[in-house]
């Protein structure tokens, strides 16, 4: 029987490899990365230490300096910090791994960072460590580990459909059952945790609960009771081979960690999933005529004998199509319309915008307008994202050959956009000097992949959900609001073209550059 199922997991995995390993990565990143990351090593603190304790009762020190501190103090070792933090000095992965290395928790160091602008440091550690696990403990329950469920069902339907949308993982959304499936996926993390202290029954629970996740992606409509019953009920009888399939994974976890999780995140990952619905829908399968609640589960068309070549039949399902949330229905085949380029491009030029200035603001604790211009855009980013959605097209149903022709695209775009300001303007606004794998400072091999992934992102999922949402406006909101968004583009266009935006932390003359590379040069 294992071997069967591994044999359909691995066919089921080869079918759409890439859109798959796409899928988990951006599942594994919401589920696993936000909330992970939440004061890991600051709960950890030892509050009888007497440094740590002199630290935080010491009343000359401000409280961002008392962060600091026990930051150090709690987090990997001052050698191995030192030693990470002068091999990698610049670029966004750079300082990402520096902020995870020293406090490992994203979200404590954004509110640190607000505290520290925003309220010039006046809550004390405690509080920003409380906040920081509240919020991101809230956003985790409520929207987040959903996302898990809309793991589910996407593999559910990929088994069998060859034509399954990446939008799937968006699947408790798009049906209005955000708050029931969060709900009843928090009570059983909670009974999970409360099995797991008695070792023993927290093995046999894990199995036990194991399908709740699937009975809610065939079913979201299914009552808490109802799905801990059938998720019992069908996992009696399967525990221990179930356990068994788990241990003969063992071999794929071991060369994760000798990979350093890039055969999980490319491969294992993926094939687990596969495997998992696979194990669901076998014995699904089997007792759906035996449960006395089989009716809970009325999807049939996820059962089909053989692989369909279409995609899943939306209007055969148990939640009527006219309820669901048709702004979340992903078409990223489509064709946009003049008005939707215009308001694709304000949004991606926005977007860019916010994603800059929040970026030097939790680094450096400053707000700049970091665009060329004096509005809140900056037009590489729009133009990028219209771009990749006009002329690489064609490549749209392989996300291996889009994320590459994106690279290249964003690339020319980048670079030639660097060499006009520096040639015409004399100023420059980036620079990848230093950088791994960088061209004349202008591009480098991080901000391209940062690009790649970001355009898959605005085309697989972010650009069609924003073009639905715009295909609610009228027709004269519409045309409003690109003429409005146009003609101030257009004024702060002409306005700085004579006077560009420049100054400290946004521009540097290339003057400016050449004599500093002269007298360093001299120096050395």
């Amino acid at each position: 029987m294992q071997r069967e199922l591994k044999r359909n997991a691995r066919m089921s995995v080869k079918r759409h490899y890439y859109r798959n390993v796409l899928v988990v990565f951006i599942c594994s990143l919401l589920l696993v990365g936000g909330f992970n990351y939440t004061t890991k090593n600051i709960r950890n603190i030892d509050v009888h230490d007497k440094k740590v304790s002199q630290i935080i009762n010491n009343k000359t020190l401000t409280s961002s300096e008392v962060i600091d501190e026990v930051i150090e103090k709690t987090s990997l070792s001052k050698k191995m910090q030192i030693d990470i933090q002068n091999k990698y000095t610049k670029g966004v992965i750079s300082y990402l791994i520096n902020v995870l290395i020293s406090s490992r928790s994203l979200v404590f160091v954004i509110l640190n960072t607000i505290n520290k602008v925003v309220f010039h440091s006046q809550f004390s550690i405690q509080i920003t460590i409380i906040l920081s696990s509240i919020f991101i403990g809230i956003f985790s329950i409520l929207f987040l580990q959903v996302i898990l469920v809309g793991k589910c069902r996407y593999f559910l339907e990929e088994r069998r459909y060859f034509e399954t949308r990446m939008d799937r993982v968006l699947f408790p959304y798009l049906v209005k059952r955000t708050f029931h499936i969060s709900y009843i996926l928090f009570i059983r993390s909670i009974c999970q945790i409360l099995w797991n202290f008695t070792i023993v029954f927290g093995w046999v629970k894990y199995y036990e609960y194991r399908f709740i996740p699937y009975l809610l992606a065939d079913n979201p409509n299914i009552s808490r009771r109802k799905a801990f019953f059938l998720s019992k009920e069908m996992s009696k009888g399967y525990k221990w081979q179930m356990f068994c399939l788990d241990l003969s994974m063992l071999g794929w976890d071991i060369l994760k960690v000798c990979t350093f999780n890039l055969s999980g995140i490319f491969y294992s990952n993926v094939y687990k999933e596969a495997l998992i619905a696979e194990v669901y829908m076998n014995i699904r399968k089997e007792k759906i005529n035996i449960l006395k609640d089989s009716f809970f589960l009325p999807d049939s068309y996820l059962d089909v004998p053989s692989l369909v070549m279409g995609s899943y039949p939306d209007w055969k399902f148990s939640i009527p199509l006219k309820h669901m949330r048709q702004e979340l229905k992903v078409n990223y085949g489509r064709d946009y319309s003049i008005k939707s380029y215009i308001l694709l491009f304000f949004t991606f030029s926005i977007i860019g915008f916010l994603w800059e200035v929040l970026l030097h603001l939790i680094s450096d604790g400053v707000f700049v307008n970091r665009g060329t211009m004096h509005g809140p855009w900056l037009p590489i980013y729009g133009t990028g994202g219209v771009m990749i959605l006009i002329l690489l097209k064609k490549y749209r149903d392989n996300p291996f050959k889009l994320f590459l022709a994106t690279v290249v695209l964003c690339g020319g775009i980048e670079y030639g956009t660097a060499f006009f300001l520096e040639t015409f303007r004399h100023l420059k606004y980036w620079d990848y000097t230093g950088y791994f794998l960088n061209i004349n400072g202008r591009i480098c091999l991080e901000g391209l992949l940062v690009f790649g992934l970001g355009g898959c992102g605005f085309t697989y999922i972010l650009a069609p959900i924003l073009d639905n949402l715009y295909q609610k406006l009228s027709s004269k909101v519409s045309i409003g609001l690109c003429v409005i968004l146009i003609s101030f583009f257009a004024i702060d266009f002409v306005y700085s073209s004579f006077y560009p935006n420049t100054g400290t932390g946004i521009s540097k003359s290339v003057y400016g550059l050449k004599n500093t590379y002269l007298d360093e040069s001299i120096l050395s």
